[in-house]
């Protein structure tokens, strides 16, 4: 064996032990971060009830944090058709087949934190296979392929979705599938192929609408790289048609819940400036590798390096023109026009919003073993210039990992509102006091968020605005989550208000006089 081949060897070695430990980290504390707003809706589908039905409960009259129980377990009223209806209500921007794998999975083990957030984290998995073959297509180079499995093994933002209870991580296993399965096709003339690519995008458009932006990349990708043949283009063209026929009946059932589509998105709505897009985008590289908690300054030099290493690769991927690696830059291109086009001419923050760039973050992704490929090909200085890269971005994905694990909530979403935890501990703290929220204030699904932290004997007070229930006489200590200044008003009558409780301008704490 030549002395080249033992070194390539010991390199996928090393590479095969960082995928492993990338793959564990996938499984370590999945139950130990705070249960967020976002993973409540999930459990909220999963028990067949709306947000409608929750609030007008909870707005009737003050009760315990153990009521809101039958909100987020799956119950009776669980089934197929009431997480199709919940999802029309509550989340017309998500497509059902992960809801009912939860579903199946939870009716089998129980609806906990940790089986939520186990399945997600079994698909991830899963998609670390798909991504090495998907690098093999588009590399054609077993450490190449090795290399970039690596990276998206240790990428703290596949980890992020392996333990968020959300279909994101489903939605990335088929955008990868599929893109694998198109090159596949178009490399081997396969019908099995074909037919593999057709199931892959549909299932990918009953996972996660954003796949569309996938297809249409793939459409651009065979459209720039491959010969006006039949044998190619009618293939391409009956499987995009068959996955766009078996999605329509989804398609109509959206358009008769556009209203509620618009509501739930209205966040995403305000405009962002030109300069603070820009900023956004600059941001987006660095992603693929680095997430939360790396914004001082001493980590500002190797993120700029990283992201000159993306931006090299990108460039580097565009040659030879009509590569395989097209497939990854023309789904960037589409994006690009999509979400950021669509912000930059029309207004809007759909490019800012992180589960968005997960589609240009996995092109990122398999793109940068592209640099380190080429640079390993020259000699020796330059090898070593090789292996330094790839020494960084490994070292500061496991510096990201590590600060994202050990984190006790979500690090990005510990902001105003959304900060259950010190609530909970006081509420814990003193369980004769009450929680009074209002409507406008908060989404009565945040109050989910909370009975996942709080004692079942919490008290709450939901003020709707249809109903503003009273606050009890015999109520002593009160704490106002972001509470109205009238209802601030009304109560400084009898009780004595300390606002920022823990320096949380959000949350305030009323003594009785």
């Amino acid at each position: 064996m030549s002395q080249k081949k033992r070194i390539e060897l010991l390199g996928i070695g090393l590479l095969l032990i960082l995928i492993c430990l990338g793959a564990s980290m996938r499984l370590i504390k999945l139950d130990d971060k705070e249960f967020w707003h976002d993973e409540s809706f999930t459990a909220l589908v999963l028990s067949g009830r709306t947000t409608i039905e929750l609030k007008n409960e909870i707005s009737e009259k003050p009760c315990h944090f153990s009521e809101l129980t039958k909100y987020r377990t799956v119950n009776d009223y669980s089934s197929f058709s009431s997480i199709i209806n919940v999802i029309g209500e509550d989340e017309p921007g998500h497509a059902p087949l992960f809801y009912f794998m939860e579903l199946l999975l939870c009716s089998a083990l129980g609806t906990t934190t940790f089986n939520m957030r186990l399945a997600c984290a079994l698909i991830s998995l899963v998609t670390l296979p798909i991504f090495y073959w998907l690098a093999l297509e588009t590399y054609q180079s077993k450490f190449t392929a090795t290399l970039a499995t690596t990276f998206a093994s240790l990428s703290p933002i596949l980890i992020y979705y392996a333990q968020e209870a959300r279909d994101y991580s489903l939605g990335i296993l088929f955008m990868t599938l599929s893109s694998a399965l198109l090159l596949y096709a178009l490399r081997t003339s396969m019908r099995a192929a074909w037919i593999g690519y057709a199931i892959s995008i549909t299932c990918g458009l009953y996972s996660w609408l954003l796949t569309t932006v996938v297809i249409a990349g793939h459409i651009l990708f065979v459209g720039l790289t491959q010969k006006r043949s039949r044998e190619i283009l009618l293939p391409f063209s009956l499987s995009v048609a068959f996955s766009g026929l078996l999605f329509a009946p989804w398609l109509a059932f959206l358009s008769q819940h556009t209203a509620n589509f618009k509501k739930a998105y209205d966040w995403i709505q305000p405009a962002l400036s030109p300069g603070e897009l820009i900023t956004v985008w600059l941001a987006i590289p660095y992603k693929a590798f680095a997430l939360f908690g790396f914004k001082t300054p001493k980590l500002a030099t190797p993120l700029l390096l990283i992201t000159l290493m993306e931006f090299s690769s990108i460039a580097l991927a565009a040659i030879p023109f009509k590569n395989p690696k097209y497939i990854h830059l023309s789904i960037i291109a589409v994006w690009l026009v999509v979400f950021a086009g669509q912000d930059l001419l029309t207004g809007g923050a759909r490019s800012a919003v992180f589960r968005y760039q997960t589609v240009i973050i996995v092109g990122i992704l398999m793109l940068i073993p592209t640099l380190i490929e080429t640079l390993w090909k020259r000699n020796r200085i330059i090898k070593t210039i090789a292996f330094f890269a790839l020494s960084l971005v490994v070292g500061i994905e496991l510096l990201s990992d590590q600060y994202m694990l050990n984190c006790k909530i979500w690090p990005d979403k510990a902001i105003k509102m959304r900060f259950t935890l010190p609530i909970a501990e006081h509420l814990n703290r003193e369980p004769t006091a009450y929680l009074v929220t209002e409507e406008q204030s908060i989404n009565p699904t945040e109050l989910l968020d909370l009975s996942y932290q709080t004692h079942p004997d919490g008290q709450l007070i939901f003020r709707s605005e249809a109903k503003p229930q009273p606050v009890p006489q015999d109520a002593q200590i009160l704490y106002l989550w972001n509470p109205s200044a009238q209802l601030i008003t009304d109560l400084r009558t009898r009780y004595d208000i300390t606002d920022d409780v823990d320096k949380f301008p959000y949350l305030k704490r009323a003594i009785r006089k």
